[in-house]
């Protein structure tokens, strides 16, 4: 059986060359699809996929957005003594590069660096909280032109920020996170107006801490973290628009595998009636049919992964593409099960094949 599908494959070349490029082609555009849509992900929630964090305590009418919860700094008051919670400040700013015009959009995000928020710094120093205004920002503004020692002016607060290190995946809203102490955030609050956070975040699942912390701060629900993610600003939009393209490539896949392994059944009906009328049972064909879309599958597929690795190493940094091999590996099965099933689909063919008249006989 496998020896007859070489054989066959072997004989004509053309004609599965050309059903091995098209798989080879819908596999890739899926592959590109799922690599912008996790790159479009991480572009705009990696601060808070990465973060060390179980779940989020939100004002209860923010419907999961981190920009629309507000909760008095003198509320948290209570939290400040458990290591397993700590509160977070987000907002949008601004910032003007000290003797240059040059602006550039951050989420600036208040923490405590000595707690499980403070991310990896991956160049340069950390922030401390005895230091004056220092950041440490997420890596993509180097694109802009920021380097270690570069000063950022905040105009409305009238304070300028010190770039003392780098850190890596850290964006919100696609912006880059610039992440400063607890005293620099309540600096950013004018003298007349509440010092507020954004959210109080667990790091670990405690149910009697988080009932705590319920009852202590009224006015406020605990969110999950795929649910915060959902809440960022046009996240959802952008990954279920993706989504939904990979899912009409998939079903359109279907078709066209269906119609060219059908049309290629049909043109070999009378070798499939030949070859039963010397005994081959439609098992051992359908078999055969089978082993052929498996190999093509797995070249197709296979040379679809590799482009997609060396498309990703090859593309601007400007574009967010990310090659997750586990979520490729599903598409590929996907696409795997879609090429079997376009194939079984034909095979109705292969029983209906008439011994006698493939040898020009007639009944």
């Amino acid at each position: 059986m496998f020896s007859l599908s070489l054989k066959e494959i072997r004989f004509f070349k053309l004609r599965y060359s050309l059903i091995g490029f098209i798989m080879f082609f819908v596999a890739a555009l899926v592959f590109i699809i799922s690599g912008l849509a996790n790159g479009l992900s991480s572009d705009n929630a990696s601060s808070i996929q990465n973060m060390n964090a179980h779940a989020f305590y939100l004002d209860k009418d923010a419907d999961n957005r981190l920009d629309r919860s507000r909760f008095d700094e003198k509320v948290l008051s209570d939290i400040k003594d458990n290591k397993n919670l700590q509160a977070v400040g987000l907002q949008m700013l601004s910032l003007k590069e000290v003797d240059s015009d040059k602006k550039v959009d951050v989420s600036m995000m208040g923490i405590d660096p000595n707690s499980f928020l403070m991310p990896k710094v991956t160049e340069g120093s950390t922030i401390k909280s005895s230091k004056g205004p220092t950041i440490v920002a997420d890596d993509s503004l180097k694109k802009q032109g920021i380097e270690i020692g570069d000063k950022l002016y905040e105009e409305n607060s009238d304070i300028t920020y010190t770039v003392v290190g780098f850190t890596e995946k850290q964006t919100f809203s696609h912006t880059p996170v610039a992440f400063v102490n607890k005293e620099s955030w309540e600096n950013l609050f004018p003298s007349k107006q509440k010092v507020s956070y954004n959210t109080i975040v667990i790091k670990d699942a405690n149910k009697d801490i988080q009932e705590d912390v319920s009852s202590t701060i009224k006015d406020g629900v605990w969110a999950e973290k795929g649910d915060v993610i959902k809440g960022i600003p046009g996240y959802d939009a952008e990954q279920k628009s993706l989504f939904m393209m990979l899912a009409f490539l998939i079903v359109i896949a279907v078709f066209v595998l269906t119609a060219f392994f059908y049309i290629m059944t049909i043109q070999k009906v009378n070798q499939f009636g030949v070859l039963k009328a010397i005994g081959a049972k439609n098992g051992f064909l359908i078999g055969s049919t089978i082993i052929q879309v498996i190999i093509l599958s797995i070249v197709s597929i296979g040379a679809a992964i590799g482009f997609a690795a060396i498309l990703q190493a090859i593309m601007p940094k400007g574009i967010p593409f990310v090659f997750d091999f586990g979520v490729i590996l599903i598409y590929s099965g996907v696409l795997f099960i879609v090429s079997i099933f376009g194939a079984l689909l034909s095979s109705a063919s292969i029983v209906k094949a008439d011994p006698l008249q493939a040898m020009g006989r007639a009944e």
